[in-house]
Order: structure tokens, then sequence, then C-alpha cells
């Protein structure tokens, strides 16, 4: 996996569903639905795998050092993961909704990569290994969605 995109779908302040769509290393994509009870789930697995992970991880090193990013190889999944994002559209949505539903899933922590064992509505099952970083960086990105959910919702206030 080199890197993803994702978007949520809100209403009344809340993520009713959130579409993830993972750039592999070898050119495809892989495409997930996450409704609410499963996508709030994932988000905890993954911020607590992320706050066990992050501290000494390349990614505080290029927080704390952004030079240390020149360092690393072309490969790495730091520089994939800006640089390999895919294009999430409206068809993409409506293909993960129709196949790719999750019902289920487990997360394997597996030290440096994060394993997403998904089992969809339509029984099929697939395993998302995720590097690290890319855990890391999707745990930005659902807190993200969850707080920009919340903004939607609020009642404009003061004078202009």
């Amino acid at each position: 996996m080199s890197s993803f995109k994702s978007a949520f779908v809100g209403a009344q302040g809340e993520v009713s569903s959130i579409c993830i769509k993972y750039a592999m290393s070898a050119g495809s994509t892989r495409l997930s639905l996450w409704p609410q009870k499963q996508f709030l789930a994932l988000y905890q697995c993954i911020e607590h795998y992320s706050g066990v992970h992050y501290f000494g991880s390349d990614l505080q090193r290029v927080s704390d050092d952004p030079g240390f990013a020149t360092g690393l190889a072309k490969r790495h999944p730091i520089h994939t993961m800006f640089g390999e994002r895919p294009a999430l559209v409206e068809q993409d949505y409506l293909k993960a909704q129709e196949a790719f539903s999750v019902a289920s899933f487990v997360v394997v922590d597996r030290g440096d990569i994060c394993c997403v064992q998904c089992t969809f509505v339509n029984g099929s099952t697939r395993s998302d290994v995720l590097p690290a970083y890319i855990a890391m960086n999707l745990c930005g990105a659902l807190k993200a969605s969850i707080d920009m959910s919340c903004l939607m919702t609020v009642n404009p206030a003061g004078s202009a």
C-alpha cells in the first residue's frame, strides 16, 4: 500500500459513513465503505495503534526535522502517502457502498504494519496491510472527518 484518500458522508453533526480508497504499490486500488459503527471502532483501533507506534517512528522524526525525509528511500511510505494519493470520486463511493461495505473487522498490530481484516456485508473478506506511516496518517484523516462533521452543524453566531 502506498497511499489513500478518504471522504465522509455526514448528517446532523455525525459521520454516517466514510469511504476509503487505498492506492496499492502495484498501481491498483482498493475501496472500503465504513458505516458509522464500524468507522468509529476503526478510528479507536487506529488511534491506539498510532499512539503506541508514533514515538520513535520515522513519521515523528520527519515531524521534528523535515530534513530527515530526504534520507529516506523514494518508495518509503513517508513519500508515497503524499505523492501517490488516488482520486476518490462519487462512482468510487457508489461502488464501495455496493460491494465493499464493512460488516465487521479485526485490527492486528504487527509492529511496523497494521493489518485490517474486513468482512463485507456481501460475505467476502479482505486483508489490508497498512504500513505504520499510512495507519498513522489515516488516523489523522479519520479524526479530521469527525472534527469537520461537527463543524458542519454549528450555527453561525457573532457579527460579520
